[in-house]
């Protein structure tokens, strides 16, 4: 059977790839030194693929027809964002048997992901991927969330989630080391007037909350009030599902770092299995 032997979160802005040199030099430091510590912990760990959750930027799905969860199914993905984001490939692996798995998976348990053979990580997968493996070679598998449009998976339907993927990925046996990512959030605004603010202490609470065992008073966060950090603050379910795959191991918070020339309060967690 297969062990979850990295398990981590992390911010994703597109400018940290395009435009890395915007921020203030010390907190895009500290924000980087929290992905080279996950690096090294994958270097270590030796994955042979990586599942990993981010939320739906209306490029592999629109309103036509836009599901909760959906799982990439792929031998391999195209990734035209790849360009914009100043990116050296252009061409992920795929995992499909770990795929359908997930997705087999999820079923028994209650949970119905729509499939994908032609998704198309965007940035949301590929700021966080090319940090984990520049070399772009470990073979990956995309889970996309509704984060945005609701009706919306509330919080703790995300755990919940999280706890059945923690499961999933555990009972695959074609495989011994998985790397289970979040990528997304925290705080930010888009397409609307308040782009660029960032609520600080909200970012604070929610990653202190996230640490405590069953995500302390987070999972009863209603949606509305979640929205009010943010529009784009909801793909921070990618984290509480991480946490609930992980629950009974330590997170530790490696570095936070609110962004405002990014427009996105950037942070990263690991859990230590």
């Amino acid at each position: 059977m297969a062990e979850i032997v990295t398990a981590y979160c992390a911010s994703h802005a597109p400018m940290q790839a395009v435009d890395p040199e915007s921020a203030p030099k010390h907190q895009a430091d500290n924000f980087f030194a929290g992905l080279e510590h996950v690096r090294d912990q994958v270097e270590r760990a030796q994955p042979q693929a990586v599942v990993m959750l981010s939320g739906e930027h209306f490029t592999s799905y629109f309103l036509d027809a836009l599901p909760q969860l959906g799982v990439g199914l792929a031998e391999k993905y195209n990734t035209p964002s790849a360009r914009w984001l100043r990116m050296e490939h252009s061409l992920l692996p795929g995992d499909a048997k770990l795929g359908e798995h997930i997705v087999a998976g999820l079923m028994e348990r209650r949970f119905w992901p729509a499939l994908s053979y032609e998704m198309e990580p965007d940035h949301g997968f590929l700021t966080v991927y090319d940090q984990l493996d520049p070399t772009w070679q470990l073979p990956f598998v995309p889970l996309v969330l509704n984060c945005t449009t609701p009706p919306l998976m509330t919080l703790r339907d995300s755990y919940e989630f999280g706890i059945a993927m923690g499961e999933v990925l555990r009972s695959y046996d074609g495989l011994e080391r998985v790397a289970f990512v979040g990528g997304g959030g925290l705080c930010h605004f888009v397409g609307e007037p308040r782009i660029g603010d960032i609520d600080e202490d909200f970012e604070r609470w929610f990653l202190e909350e996230l640490g405590k065992p069953d995500c302390g008073e987070l999972l009863d966060l209603p949606n509305d009030e979640l929205m009010e950090a943010g529009n784009g603050t909801g793909e921070v379910r990618a984290w509480v599902a991480l946490a609930g795959a992980m629950r009974g191991n330590q997170m530790t918070l490696l570095s936070y770092e609110a962004i405002y020339e990014w427009i996105i309060g950037m942070a990263v967690v690991t859990w230590t299995p």
